[in-house]
């Protein structure tokens, strides 16, 4: 997996930009309010989620941590592919599409291309929860919701991959590591 990917901006497209690094030209698409701050010749570090296709490979490209976690997790509601998830963080600021969901306005979400009332409405079911377990549990960055969520992507329920990240040693650094802690403890 390709988690973050530093490097000079040498185009930007319609919806992507191309970072230059050690001579190769990576193609990440980012949404609107990257691209808004995006210019040739600047360095940046951009968090990326990699997506493997039959016929191809994409890169989509966030300026934070909060952002690439909020777009695996509308990622993974069913019906709501990377494009989709691109197109609701590029339409609302993370902010304001947490409130959203927190609140349950559904017009918020409509708002965006190709979002009805019958997917906001999934939406905002699928992810309150998740968002309200990740206040809960500090996951800003340095918080163990990335191992919460990879330990209940793996089946685990919430209750189990919670005791298992608090007898995590706290000398355990690192979000893959502590999984891994995680994992042993758990099994």
């Amino acid at each position: 997996m390709i988690y973050f990917l530093e490097g000079t901006i040498s185009q930007v497209g319609e919806n992507y930009v191309v970072l230059a690094i050690g001579g190769l030209g990576y193609q990440v698409f980012v949404g609107d309010f990257f691209l808004a701050q995006a210019k040739i010749g600047q360095f940046i570090k951009v968090f990326t989620h990699f997506r493997l296709y039959e016929e191809n490979a994409q890169l989509y490209g966030f300026n934070t941590e909060e952002e690439l976690m909020f777009f695996n997790k509308l990622n993974n509601i069913p019906n709501i592919g990377p494009r989709s998830a691109m197109n609701i963080l590029s339409a609302v600021k993370l902010p304001d599409l947490r409130r959203a969901i927190l609140s349950g306005d559904e017009e918020a979400l409509n708002k965006v291309s190709g979002i009805g009332k019958k997917t906001a409405s999934r939406i905002i079911v699928e992810m309150k929860d998740k968002i309200k377990t990740m206040d809960k549990i500090g996951a800003g960055v340095g918080g163990d919701a990335e191992v919460i969520d990879g330990l209940m992507s793996l089946g685990y329920n919430l209750k189990q991959a919670r005791e298992a990240v608090r007898k995590i040693s706290s000398d355990i650094y690192g979000a893959s590591a502590r999984l891994k802690a995680a994992l042993k403890i758990i099994v």
